[in-house]
């Protein structure tokens, strides 16, 4: 049964919410599961769980393994460093600034050669790089957690400009499998290279392990699959823009953190630029994972 474009602009919100709550879901679980362990656990089930739908599908899951192991390295770093910023900073600040990959997507397609900088990404830049500062308080002001933020949006903005580079010669769903799987096993032996503890402190852990497991990229990803050619690109630019705004919500109400003026300033600032990147662009962004 197809979905029509009511429900497929609903079901994008919903994955949107989801994926704010990610942070809060990492947020939580820091104080009982390392970083690294953490992304590790999360892409194996989840490697297990698109392993099976690949079965189920009767997908080859071999094919293409050049462009699984790329996407899965560079998905691998984005949410590792993710995950060890939000453990050390405001999930605010958290939200907007990784935000700001949407940003850096024709930055990185400029230099790459497929993308012409227009007048709009200038102006988000200059938006962004305001809102930026308001929100860290400049760069003498830059926290650990910040530059670490900062480094896991260009990452997860070149991780969706290789994306849709090879998206288009390869099977996605195959894709998305070694993603996972690539990304499982560079955690595993980041582990095992860093010395770093397998533990997991408290079920309450294990829950959330689960939820961003198998709804923030399992579900979600199939919602994405099932929307991307109902929803137009003004859509999806409203979701990626509105992500920033539901961290904060979160942020404020189950994680307790204080409302300051100048968070609120700096990010609907960098959520003007995020609005003003995606306008006037004819493709809509692929998002693998």
């Amino acid at each position: 049964m197809k979905l029509n474009k009511m429900a497929a602009n609903f079901a994008i919100l919903i994955a949107t919410i989801i994926w704010a709550s990610t942070f809060i879901a990492i947020k939580k679980s820091s104080v009982g599961v390392d970083a690294v362990a953490l992304v590790c656990y999360r892409f194996a089930l989840a490697s297990v769980i698109m392993g099976m739908i690949l079965l189920f599908l009767r997908k080859k899951p071999w094919q293409h393994l050049k462009e699984g192991l790329i996407l899965g390295l560079l998905l691998f770093t984005s949410y590792v460093t993710q995950a060890i910023a939000i453990y050390y900073m405001m999930l605010v600040n958290a939200g907007f600034i990784a935000g700001l990959f949407v940003i850096f997507v024709p930055i990185i397609s400029f230099f790459c050669g497929r993308e012409k900088l227009r007048w709009n990404i200038l102006a988000a830049i200059i938006l962004a790089g305001i809102g930026l500062w308001s929100i860290t308080g400049g760069i003498g002001s830059f926290q650990w957690g910040d530059l670490l933020m900062l480094f896991s949006s260009v990452m997860f903005a070149a991780h969706i400009v290789y994306a849709d580079l090879v998206v288009k010669k390869c099977d996605i769903w195959v894709l998305n499998f070694q993603q996972f799987l690539v990304a499982t096993l560079a955690g595993f032996f980041g582990i095992l290279l860093f010395k770093l503890p397998f533990a997991v402190a408290s079920l309450d852990v294990i829950w959330w392990i689960l939820y961003l497991a198998i709804f923030a990229n399992v579900l979600c990803y199939i919602i994405q699959l099932s929307v991307q050619k109902i929803i137009s690109p003004t859509v999806f630019a409203i979701a990626l823009s509105l992500e920033p705004i539901f961290i904060a919500i979160f942020a404020w109400t189950i994680g307790g953190e204080k409302i300051i003026i100048a968070n609120i300033a700096g990010g609907l600032m960098i959520v003007v630029a995020i609005i003003f990147a995606q306008s006037f662009r004819k493709d809509e962004m692929v998002q693998v994972g």
